[in-house]
């Protein structure tokens, strides 16, 4: 793979919703599979720094962390806008940076790497390292860089799409949006868009248990990810803009383009070959987000 360009772009790109990503398996997920590629001079590093967030913060380790992002919503909301970033379309399918302001996930990615690699107290790059975590997942989620007037798919409704109770506690309910977020483990099943496999029940006043509780189920499928999706698989290392145009250009040819049309009370009924070609898509997107994540953060620790 490439180098990293460790110096971040300054985009200016347009806002729209403020939604979830990947739902919180997904971003453990992500981070398991980036710690899988650490060295253990980038382990050694990030372990001391994990400690010292974790002074403030509660037990989070690397894997779990990836959550906090989400997890911090219910007692602030200043960092709604640093998810996402909406590129919009053009008659070519392009996406065209107009209008807009930072925040957004790209401006968002900028400065945790820009703290990183800067001075700053070890508090700040812990912080800088978790945000890291998640919001290079965001990223590699195609509708969090693309949007059709409609929030990111907020704003359309499946109504074959099943999910438990401990599922919607991470959406707005059953909608577009909500299926690419939990795509990576989707399957056709009596019609419906099941799970695959389902995170334990946990109340959401206690998320950081049930991530706990969750952890052997990432790691078992976070293999079959790897298994499935080899490093190979990463077209270039990148770096922030090159990230979310790639996601944009998934979720404008895919995510939308070959979206079903809506049925007549203008709901979406989601049909095996989406539901299984989203599946591929989402699992390949966590693959190479994994990756890349842990090839920067060997970058930025293994010296």
């Amino acid at each position: 793979m490439k180098r990293f360009l460790l110096t971040p772009l300054l985009v200016t790109l347009s806002l729209a919703h403020t939604a979830l990503a990947w739902d919180p398996l997904g971003h453990m997920l992500i981070s398991q599979i980036a710690e899988d590629q650490l060295t253990p001079a980038a382990k050694t590093k990030i372990a001391e720094a994990m400690a010292t967030f974790g002074r403030k913060e509660g037990d989070y380790d690397f894997v779990s962390a990836a959550c906090w992002m989400d997890d911090i919503r219910a007692r602030t909301r200043d960092y709604n806008e640093w998810h996402y970033v909406n590129l919009p379309f053009t008659a070519e399918g392009t996406p065209v940076p107009e209008g807009g302001n930072p925040p957004d996930v790209i401006w968002g990615l900028r400065q945790c790497l820009e703290k990183l690699q800067g001075e700053a107290s070890p508090e700040d790059k812990a912080e800088a390292l978790v945000m890291l975590l998640h919001l290079e997942g965001d990223v590699h989620q195609p509708l969090h860089t693309t949007s059709d007037d409609d929030a990111g798919g907020n704003k359309r409704e499946i109504a074959n799409l099943r999910s438990p109770k401990v599922d919607l506690l991470f959406s707005k309910g059953n909608n577009l949006h909500y299926f690419w977020d939990s795509a990576y483990r989707r399957v056709f099943k009596d019609g419906k868009a099941e799970a695959s496999f389902y995170a334990p029940v946990y109340l959401p006043s206690q998320p950081l248990k049930g991530h706990q509780e969750a952890l052997p189920m990432v790691r078992e499928q976070a293999s079959l990810i790897e298994k499935e999706f080899p490093k190979t698989v990463v077209p270039d290392a990148g770096d922030p803009m090159t990230w979310a145009l790639e996601s944009h250009r998934l979720g404008y040819d895919f995510g939308y383009g070959k979206l079903p049309k809506p049925q007549s009370d203008n709901t979406y009924h989601l049909t095996q070959a989406y539901i299984d070609e989203a599946r591929d898509i989402a699992r390949k997107q966590v693959a190479i987000a994994g990756y890349r994540l842990g090839e920067l953060l060997n970058a930025i620790y293994g010296q």
